[in-house]
């Protein structure tokens, strides 16, 4: 059992990987931070809660940072909508509200009052994870391993060079990656690779239940946006660190140094590929089985509904 705590900024992706999360039993959610990313905090923050909600989720909601550490704030909103969750309409909770408190100061209590046993997977920005260093420094050492989503060494995604979510916050991310900390990293060069076909979102419309009803409507709006740009089908970048947690096995890897750029205007927030080591630096996701991602996804969604 993996007890995971997901830091998130929820878009159509994050939204799957909640959904994987949730219908999983090789996780257990000790809760999820939001924090600002594909749109601001106030958003990212109700869609978390709202998707929390319609997959049946107890698990605490915190509310993360509303800002870079030092650069001006960017948003996602020409891929996941104004309200970064554009597709899906959301009843009024019965159950599902913020909790009161930092979600940093949540993630530096749960790390340290269970050493070794917590796994951070951050989906957005990397904000709180290096506020939560900077504060504690000893997560660093007791936290189980940080599984993230970011970064990019084929090319960016928000510019020529850079990913969003280390281009949203490369101080943040500069930080995360020289901290030591045991890293695993799913960048585009992996997350690009697995993609939703038209057909396999005809077949998840014929499940029935609210949480493939989610899905199918967060993934028809992931499309329409995908053909718009005409770049491709939708890449499913957040959900496939939570796959690495359910079985790694299918990923292929290698390992080495990553830094962020953070001097030159033109590659700002680029990560930057280190020395190959065998043991230390980061674990970088080659690849995945794409057939095995989908099963996991069938497979959480009959869970939950």
């Amino acid at each position: 059992m993996q007890r995971i705590i997901l830091d998130v900024d929820t878009g159509l992706d994050d939204a799957v990987a909640i959904i994987l999360a949730a219908g999983s039993e090789a996780i257990h959610l000790e809760g999820l931070v939001a924090t600002a990313g594909n749109v601001g905090l106030e958003r990212t923050l109700e869609n978390t809660l709202n998707v929390c909600e319609v997959v049946g989720i107890v698990a605490p909601v915190f509310a993360g940072s509303s800002k870079p550490l030092k650069r001006e704030r960017v948003h996602a909103g020409d891929f996941h909508g104004v309200s970064g969750l554009d597709g899906p309409v959301f009843q009024q909770r019965r159950h599902q509200q913020v909790q009161k408190g930092s979600g940093i100061q949540f993630i530096i209590d749960t790390i340290m009052n269970n050493p070794g046993e917590i796994t951070l997977v951050p989906v957005g920005p990397l904000t709180d994870i290096a506020l939560a260093m900077q504060q504690e420094p000893r997560i660093i050492r007791v936290v189980k391993q940080i599984v993230l989503m970011g970064g990019s060494f084929v090319g960016g995604n928000v510019t020529p060079e850079a990913e969003f979510n280390t281009y949203a916050d490369p101080e943040a991310a500069q930080i995360v990656f020289s901290s030591g900390a045991p890293l695993v990293m799913f960048p585009l060069d992996c997350t690009t690779k697995v993609t939703l076909s038209p057909d396999a979102l005809a077949r998840y419309k014929t499940f029935g239940g609210e949480s493939a009803k989610l899905f199918c409507s967060c993934m028809d709006t992931y499309m329409a946006n995908y053909q718009k740009k005409g770049v491709g089908y939708p890449a499913m970048h957040d959900p496939l660190c939570i796959a690495y947690l359910i079985d790694p096995k299918p990923f292929t890897y290698e390992r080495h140094g990553v830094s962020v750029e953070l001097e030159d205007q033109a590659t700002y927030g680029k990560t930057l590929r280190g020395k190959p080591c065998k043991e230390g630096g980061v674990l970088v996701a080659k690849g995945a089985d794409t057939t095995h991602f989908w099963s996991l996804i069938d497979q959480a969604l009959l869970a939950l509904d």
